[in-house]
């Protein structure tokens, strides 16, 4: 074919060049759906048998399968710490492994090690000898490691630790909850101090316990699990009359900084709070992050639509020792029948609070679902990225904000906040009209006054039909940021929500350049706009942004993976680019152009007629 024709002309973008896009004119329509929240899930036994993955696995070269499972329910809510990078450039990662569904008996923790050159072969089997689920993982002792996960039963919590990583046999021991109430399940745990030998343990009991529906338990040991103290605690800010309860899975922890410790609990129609230690658990002091309508509430009486969270949490230490938090934006109204609680899953928006921030309420959240211009932009982190042409498709079932799972990272050295999370994106939809979430990350070098333009981390060609999910990030920074996440090819859940067959799921290790600060920061591609026209018949045009002078990769390739176009073009500047194609020598159908700069790719997709 003939060569494409491609001038450039410089712009300059005004804010308000997406205020009339086909994304936002849904706000008003998407307004009324609602659904009611599901309860947290800890052991399930689905009907259904598996089918085969009608796509190709996801590959890129920054991407890393390191394993799989068709358990692919990773968590109800906040995502467990399940990858740390060890000072001797070793990683560990741990997921939640099942192979034989429906009734998933061989479900547990699946791990793999990186040696500082490689990662290991995928597992085949899980670490434990025992049915387990919901894995956490942290360095244990002088060389060592540690696996926290839940039994299910009466045995409680199950500890699973080896001197020295990445070999020997798994050693173990226990932690029951209190008598009558020993199933501990959805645990979180930390370790701290010298060597990382004291451990700190968070799981909810799902009953009625003290007068909560579901209570929060901390425990801590010093001697390997031999003794704890304190044991199974109800901490300030959690007991009955200041929250309802706790549900699974709706609580993280903040990596340690020293003798201080943190984690965050919220969930719903509850507060946000933030429960902090700077002696290692000995004493706690609790705050809130998000003020709900009606402290400990309890659907006793109606409440309208309003502004509130989804659970999906994480928080980070700074150097100050100062808490971070992002969790998902979501919008809730309840009956008061005492029942089931109600959501607007079509809700925007991720949310961000530190501690010299005055606590979020319905009230600067708003109580609008996808158009965010009216709320207290201090308090908002990221969004659905608005390309300007795409209309949501329909959305998968996981109760999250459509920007949500957030992971936080703080590197002490360059004092740069980077920010991790799984976003529905416009434009990468499935063939029976699903969006596909992305994992996305900002990043912030002022403590979250403000943040970098968002980039969508699996952008490529590759990950046209991949759903990532479940982010979760080494709070440990080396030359590089370590994330992992879960893939498919069908959005959706299906161990939980039943919305599609069990299929085989992916463990993915995604290493990430860091930021070296704007002024220094290498060459890169910050944004790519939608091709506009599109649909288009003879010429369409693009605005890239770079953040400084650098070259520019583009290509065209048709649905099949065919290149039809490539060339290198030079951007003269760090700012916004427009980029038009000549579209005449093209035939119909669906192509994917890609923008390559720096060290980031971008994928948009582009329909000729």
């Amino acid at each position: 074919m003939k060569k494409l024709l491609l001038s450039i002309v410089t712009i300059m973008l005004s804010a308000g060049l997406m205020a009339q896009s086909p994304f936002l004119k849904q706000a008003t329509g998407l307004e009324k759906v609602m659904m009611q929240k599901a309860k947290a899930v800890a052991e399930y036994f689905p009907e259904f048998s598996g089918e085969a993955n009608p796509y190709v696995s996801n590959v890129k070269d920054a991407d890393i399968v390191i394993g799989q499972t068709r358990y692919d329910l990773a968590s109800n809510a906040a995502v467990p710490p399940r990858i740390y990078a060890h000072p001797d450039g070793t990683l560990g990662a741990v997921w939640v492994y099942g192979m034989n569904d429906p009734s998933f008996a061989d479900r547990g923790t699946g791990y793999n090690y990186h040696n500082g050159t490689s990662w290991g072969p995928a597992p085949t089997a899980r670490i434990e000898s025992a049915r387990t689920g919901w894995a956490n993982y942290q360095p244990y002792g002088e060389n060592g490691e540690i696996v926290c996960t839940h039994t299910g039963g009466t045995q409680g919590l199950l500890f699973s630790w080896r001197e020295n990583k990445g070999t020997g046999t798994w050693n173990t021991f226990y932690l029951q909850g209190p008598a009558g109430f020993q199933d501990l399940l959805w645990p979180r745990m930390i370790t701290s101090g010298v060597n990382h030998t004291t451990i700190h343990v968070i799981a909810a009991l799902d009953a009625s316990y003290q007068g909560l529906e579901g209570a929060l338990l901390y425990s801590r040991s010093t001697d390997g699990g031999q003794t704890w103290n304190p044991q199974n605690e109800i901490l300030p800010g959690l007991a009955a009359g200041e929250i309802h309860g706790v549900g699974g899975d709706v609580y993280a922890w903040a990596a340690p900084v020293g003798e201080t410790i943190a984690f965050i609990v919220g969930d719903f129609l509850a507060d946000g709070i933030v429960l902090k230690s700077t002696d290692n658990g000995d004493t706690w002091e609790s705050m809130k992050y998000y003020e709900a309508p009606i402290p400990a509430f309890g659907n006793e009486v109606p409440l309208p639509k309003h502004g509130g969270i989804d659970g999906y949490q994480h928080a980070v230490l700074d150097d100050q020792g100062r808490v971070h938090v992002a969790v998902g934006r979501m919008i809730h109204s309840a009956d008061g029948s005492g029942g089931a609680t109600n959501y607007y899953p079509y809700s925007n928006g991720l949310l961000y609070w530190n501690e010299t921030m005055p606590p979020m309420d319905s009230t600067a959240l708003t109580d609008s679902i996808l158009n965010l211009v009216s709320m207290n932009p201090m308090y908002l982190l990221a969004e659905v990225y608005d390309n300007g042409v795409d209309e949501l498709a329909s959305i998968a079932k996981y109760q999250a904000s459509l920007t949500s799972m957030p992971q936080l990272v703080f590197d002490h050295n360059s004092k740069i906040l980077y920010a991790f999370y799984s976003a529905v994106t416009l434009g990468f939809v499935s063939s029976d009209d699903y969006n596909y979430r992305h994992i996305w990350m900002r990043f912030s070098e002022d403590y979250g006054q403000s943040w970098s333009p968002q980039v969508d981390l699996t952008s490529d060609i590759f990950h046209m039909f991949t759903e990532c999910v479940w982010p979760s990030a080494s709070p440990t920074v080396t030359n590089k940021l370590h994330v992992i996440y879960q893939s498919d090819n069908i959005p959706g859940n299906a161990t939980r929500f039943e919305e599609h067959a069990i299929n085989d799921n992916n463990i993915v290790y995604l290493p990430l350049n860091l930021v070296v600060g704007m002024t220094e920061k290498p060459a890169s591609v910050l944004t790519v706009d939608q091709l506009w026209p599109n649909p288009a018949t003879t010429e369409t045009q693009i605005v890239v942004n770079v953040n400084k002078t650098t070259k520019a990769d583009i290509s065209i390739v048709n649905l099949v993976g065919k290149q039809v176009y490539f060339n290198t073009y030079m951007l003269g500047y760090g700012g916004p680019h427009k980029l038009r194609f000549d579209l005449t020598d093209l035939n119909s159908g669906i192509y994917f152009v890609n923008v390559k700069a720096g060290s980031n790719t971008i994928t948009k997709k582009l329909i000729v007629q």
